[in-house]
């Protein structure tokens, strides 16, 4: 059970990561971004869900 939450976590955390390095951010968000979330691995990815760089409509 706690290997599945720990596995979802981590793909998470992945998934967050790699749209916020290549999202339009300045580089200093990004950093930022990608300090919190492997800092606070799932508060961090949680914060970047709801306030992270957006990717602008098509």
């Amino acid at each position: 059970m706690y290997t599945l939450l720990g596995i979802t976590i981590l793909l998470f955390n992945l998934y967050a990561i790699t749209k916020t390095i290549l999202s339009d951010a300045e580089i200093g968000r990004k950093y930022l971004w990608v300090f919190l979330i492997c800092l606070l691995p799932l508060i961090g990815s949680v914060m970047w869900w709801f306030k992270g760089p957006k990717q602008p409509p098509l």
